[in-house]
C-alpha cells in the first residue's frame, strides 16, 4: 500500500486577533506609562498647614481607640478642600478619622465589597484629601507619605479577611490583593505625588490613533515582506549602505555614542576630569558625522535627479531611510527611565544616562533638517560657495554669542544647526589632495586655536557632556568649530588611505550590519550599559552584590531593553539588508505637496519632542509652541512617517491617507477641549490640518467615484 504523500508544512502567521491583542496590550501599557506626570518638586520639610497635614496622615497610618487625626487637621482644611471629615468605628476596634462621603473606588464605581472594606477606604480617602491640601498650599508631601497610606489600606483589607471572612476567606484575600495591586499601580503612575484626576479621554484617543497608524504602517511592511522577491546575488549600485560616506557617518556616530558612554561611566566611577578631556576630543566626531551626512545627502539628491525625480521624491526617500531607526527611541525614552527606577540609580546619574541614551535622537533630528535643506544649500553652493560658507560661520558665531548673552536655548540650538549646515556645506566642495600644505595649515590652525581657547581663553576643554551646551552637540560650539576644522583637514590629508580602509571587509561588514540592525544593536548596547552602571553602584559585600544582581528588579530592568532588542531584530531587522529601494513613481499634484510638507514637519516636531519630554522628565516645555507630551509626540512622529511613506509609495492622493491624518488631529484637540495644555496654537495647527485632511479625503473619494463611473 502506498502511503499518502505528506502535505508540505506551511508557516502559519500569527492570527489577526492575536496581533490585535498584543498591539492593544502594548499600546495600553505605553499610554499608562507615557501619561505619568513629572515627579513633584521637593520644597524641603513642610511648614504650617502642610506640616499639620503630614502629622494627621501619620495618625491615619497608625490608628488607635481615638480619631487622633481629626484634632491634627489644618484649620483651613475644609475651606481649601471642601471636605467635611468625620469619625467612624472600624471592625478591628479602632476609631478612624474618615471622609464621610468616601468609599472603595473601583472601575465599576464605589464597591466596599461584602467583606466591608468601607471604613478603611474612607480613612484612606481622607488621607488623600490631606495630600491634595498640601499640594494646594504649595508644599506637596514626600512620596513616602502616600506610600504609608497605601500600606495602611492594604493591611486593613487583608485584616478584614480574618475579622469578617463572610465564609470566603481565600476569595477575600484575592480581592484584597487585586485592590492593593490597583492601588499600587495608580500611585506608581502618579509617582506617589498628590492624587490628581487627569482626563482619560485624550489619552485613550491618542492610544487609538497610535494603534491606527501602526496598523496601517505594519500592514504595508508585512505585505512587502511576504511579497518581496528575493534580492539578486549581484545587484546594481545601491544607495546609502555601499557609499563610503555612509560608512564614515556610521563610524563617526558609533564612535561618538560609545565614547560619550565610556567617558560618562569613567566620571561616575570617580575618574579625574583632568585625564578625561583629551578623550572627549577624540570621541567628539559630530562635525565629521554631519560632513559625511552632507556628502550622502548630495549623492542621494543627484541620484533622484538622475532618475527623473524631484524634491518630494528625494525627501520622502531620504526621510524614510532616516526615520526607520529613529522609531527605536520611542522604546528608549519609555523603558530607560523605568529600568533606572527599578535599579534604584541616583537621580543625578539617572538624568545623565537618559540624556546620553537620547543624544542620538538629537543628532538624527538635526540631520533630518539638513536633509530637508540639502537641495537649497547645493544651489547656494553652485552660485556662491565661499560666501555661503562664510555666512554660515557668521551665523554659528553670532548665535553662540547671543545664547551666552541672553541665556537662550533657542539660540544655542540654532548655533548647533548652523554648525551642522556648515559641515555639510564644506562637504559639497572638493579640495584636491594636492593642496596638502593648505590642509596641513588648516589642521594646525584648528588644533592650535583649540588649545589656545581652552588654555588662555578659559574655555572648557571638555567637549562631550559639558553642562549648559546644546543637547545636539553636548559641547561648546566655538571650540567644536575649531576641532571640526582640524578633523576635516585631517580627513583631506588622509583621504586615500581612508578610502582604501573602507574597502576592507573587517570594517565594511560591521558597518553593513549596523545599517541592517541599528535598532536592536542600540537597545542591546543600552542594556549592556545599564548593567555596567549597576556594577558601579553594587553593594560592597559579595553576597549582597550577587543577590542584587540576580534579583527580580535587576533582571526586569535588563529585560526591558534586551527583550525589545530581540523582538525588533527577529521580526523587523532580520530580513532587512540596510537597503531602502528608491520607488520610481513620481508623486505629483497638491496631495503629494501637502503630504511631504506635513510629513516632514510632524516628523521633525515629534523627534525633537521626544528628545525633550523624556516621559515626565520635563514639564511646561514646548516645541515651536506645541506642548510636550509623549503620546502626542509619538502621534506626530508616526504621522510624519506615515505621510512620507505615502508620498514615497505614490498613495498620497488616496482617501485613506487623509482619513488617517484627520484622525491623528483628534487627540490634541480633545486635550485642549478638556482644558489641558495651551490651546490657541494647538488649535491653529491641528484644526486647519484636520479640515484640510477631510477635504483631501473627500476629493480622493470623488476622484475615485468619477473614475469608476467612466470605466
Amino acid at each position: 500500500m502506498i502511503a499518502p504523500a505528506e502535505t508540505p508544512r506551511l508557516r502559519r502567521h500569527l492570527s489577526t486577533s492575536a496581533w490585535l491583542l498584543v498591539l492593544t496590550l502594548v499600546l495600553l501599557g505605553f499610554g499608562f506609562v507615557a501619561s505619568r506626570p513629572a515627579a513633584p518638586p521637593f520644597h524641603g520639610p513642610p511648614t504650617g498647614g502642610a506640616a499639620q497635614a503630614e502629622r494627621a496622615i501619620e495618625a491615619l497610618a497608625h490608628p488607635g481607640p481615638e480619631p487622633t487625626a481629626l484634632s491634627l487637621l489644618p484649620a483651613d482644611f475644609t475651606q481649601v478642600t471642601g471636605v467635611t471629615p468625620g469619625a467612624e468605628a472600624a471592625p478591628d476596634g479602632t476609631v478612624r478619622a474618615v471622609h464621610v462621603d468616601g468609599g472603595c473606588s473601583a472601575p465599576w464605581g464605589d464597591d466596599n465589597t461584602k467583606w466591608d472594606y468601607g471604613v478603611a477606604c474612607k480613612a484612606h480617602d481622607l488621607g488623600y484629601d490631606l495630600l491634595r491640601y498640601a499640594e494646594k498650599v504649595g508644599q506637596p508631601l514626600d512620596p513616602s507619605v502616600r506610600a504609608s497610606l497605601d500600606s495602611r489600606l492594604s493591611a486593613d483589607m487583608h485584616d478584614m479577611c480574618h475579622i469578617h471572612p463572610a465564609d470566603s476567606p481565600r476569595t477575600c484575600q484575592l480581592v484584597a490583593s487585586i485592590f492593593t495591586a490597583g492601588l499600587e499601580a495608580n500611585s506608581w503612575h502618579q509617582r506617589w505625588g498628590p492624587p490628581v484626576g487627569a482626563p482619560i479621554g485624550p489619552m485613550l484617543a491618542g492610544v487609538a490613533v497610535i494603534g491606527c497608524l501602526l496598523v496601517f504602517r505594519l500592514r504595508g511592511w508585512l505585505h512587502t515582506r511576504r511579497t518581496r522577491p528575493a534580492r539578486p546575488l549581484v545587484t546594481t549600485t545601491a544607495p546609502g549602505p555601499a557609499s563610503p560616506w555612509v560608512m564614515l557617518g556610521v563610524t563617526s556616530l558609533v564612535t561618538l555614542i560609545f565614547g560619550e558612554s565610556v567617558i560618562a561611566l569613567a566620571r561616575w566611577a570617580g575618574a579625574d576630569e583632568a585625564w578625561l578631556w583629551p578623550f572627549t576630543w577624540l570621541a567628539q566626531l559630530a562635525p565629521v558625522f554631519f560632513f559625511a551626512g552632507g556628502r550622502a545627502n548630495a549623492a542621494g539628491w543627484r541620484q533622484v535627479r538622475d532618475g527623473g525625480g524631484g524634491y518630494r521624491q528625494y525627501l520622502a526617500h531620504r526621510a524614510s531611510w532616516l526615520l526607520r531607526p529613529a522609531l527605536v527611541f520611542v522604546v528608549v525614552a519609555l523603558v530607560v527611565p523605568l529600568a533606572l527606577e527599578l535599579l534604584g540609580i541616583p537621580e543625578g546619574t539617572n538624568a545623565a544616562l537618559v540624556r546620553i541614551a537620547l543624544h542620538p535622537l538629537w543628532l538624527l533630528a538635526v540631520y533630518l533638517l539638513t536633509v530637508v535643506a540639502t537641495p537649497f544649500m547645493l544651489a547656494l553652493h553652485r552660485r556662491a560657495a565661499a560666501a555661503t560658507a562664510i555666512g554660515l560661520l557668521a551665523l554659528v558665531v553670532l548665535t553662540e554669542l547671543g545664547s551666552g548673552w541672553f541665556g537662550s536655548d533657542a539660540l544655542r540650538n540654532a548655533s548647533a544647526f548652523g554648525l551642522a549646515l556648515l559641515a555639510q556645506q564644506i562637504s559639497f566642495g572638493r579640495v584636491s589632495t594636492a593642496h596638502r600644505s593648505m590642509l596641513t595649515l588648516g589642521a594646525v590652525a584648528g588644533l592650535g586655536g583649540l588649545l589656545a581657547l581652552t588654555t588662555v581663553g578659559g574655555a572648557d576643554p571638555n567637549l562631550l557632556g559639558a553642562p549648559g551646551t546644546s543637547p545636539t552637540l553636548v559641547a561648546p560650539t566655538m571650540p567644536l568649530v575649531l576641532l571640526g576644522t582640524a578633523q576635516l583637514c585631517l580627513l583631506g590629508l588622509f583621504a586615500r588611505p581612508l578610502a582604501r580602509l573602507t574597502t576592507r571587509s573587517w570594517l565594511g561588514s560591521p558597518v553593513r550590519f549596523t545599517l541592517r540592525a541599528p535598532m536592536s544593536l542600540y537597545l542591546g548596547f543600552l542594556a549592556a550599559m545599564l548593567l555596567v552602571v549597576a556594577l558601579v553602584y553594587l553593594p560592597t559585600d559579595p553576597v549582597a552584590a550577587l543577590t542584587w544582581l540576580t534579583g527580580p528588579k535587576t533582571l526586569m530592568a535588563l529585560a526591558l531593553l534586551a527583550v525589545p532588542a530581540v523582538i525588533v531584530f527577529w521580526w523587523f531587522e532580520r530580513h532587512f539588508d540596510g537597503y531602502v529601494p528608491l520607488h520610481h513613481s513620481r508623486p505629483t499634484g497638491w496631495p503629494a505637496h501637502a503630504a511631504t510638507a506635513l510629513g516632514t514637519g510632524f516628523a521633525t516636531i515629534g523627534l525633537f519632542g521626544f528628545a525633550l519630554t523624556r516621559f515626565g522628565g520635563d514639564t511646561g516645555g514646548s516645541v515651536l509652541g506645541l506642548p510636550l507630551d509623549p503620546i502626542q509626540n509619538l502621534i506626530q512622529l508616526l504621522l510624519g512617517v506615515f505621510l512620507l511613506h505615502a508620498v514615497r509609495t505614490g498613495v498620497s492622493a488616496a482617501a485613506s491617507t487623509w482619513v488617517v491624518t484627520a484622525l491623528a488631529c483628534v487627540p490634541p484637540l480633545l486635550e485642549v477641549a478638556s482644558g489641558y495644555g495651551p490651546g490657541p496654537l494647538t488649535v491653529a495647527v491641528y484644526g486647519p490640518t484636520a479640515l484640510f485632511a477631510i477635504g483631501a479625503a473627500a476629493s480622493g473619494l470623488l476622484s475615485t467615484r468619477t473614475v469608476a463611473q467612466h470605466t
